[in-house]
């Protein structure tokens, strides 16, 4: 696997994006899966339905993973059990696993907060990436 270039300007990006917001507030799993299910529901979503699960008590971060040729998982921590992580953790299925936190998942993250946020704060993000000299790629 190659190096994640770009990860730490991503999550700083984003908690200037989010940070201090209602995306950024602790919700029940039962939400963010409802929340899951209006993305996956989505004429444009390419990927099916994606599983939501709570993370091990231990853990103190979210994570997307894939075993084999099975759909991705979505691990989300109880820490970041927010809408925000949640979109993060979506853009990375949408990018493609294998993208990391490059160009290509940056563009999924902003069109996926324009979804499930709205256009203002999917700007909000926008500056956020263009405060940290990052740029989204092109969409597919």
């Amino acid at each position: 696997m190659t190096a994640d270039i770009g990860r730490e300007a991503v999550y700083a990006a984003e908690i200037a994006a989010f940070e201090g917001t209602s995306y950024e507030a602790l919700v029940p799993i039962a939400d963010l899966q409802a929340q899951a299910a209006s993305i996956t529901a989505a004429d444009w979503w390419p990927h099916g339905e994606i599983e939501v699960v709570a993370a091990r008590s231990d853990a103190r971060s979210s994570s997307t993973r894939r075993r084999g040729a099975g759909r991705p998982v979505v691990r989300l921590a109880a820490p970041q059990m927010t809408s925000a992580t949640l979109v993060h953790e979506f853009a990375h299925v949408l990018a493609g696993i294998d993208a990391g936190h490059g160009p290509v998942f940056r563009r999924a993250h902003v069109d996926l907060a324009g979804f499930c946020f709205g256009e203002h704060e999917a700007c909000w993000l926008l500056d956020g990436y263009a405060a940290m000299g990052l740029q989204p790629g092109r969409r597919r």
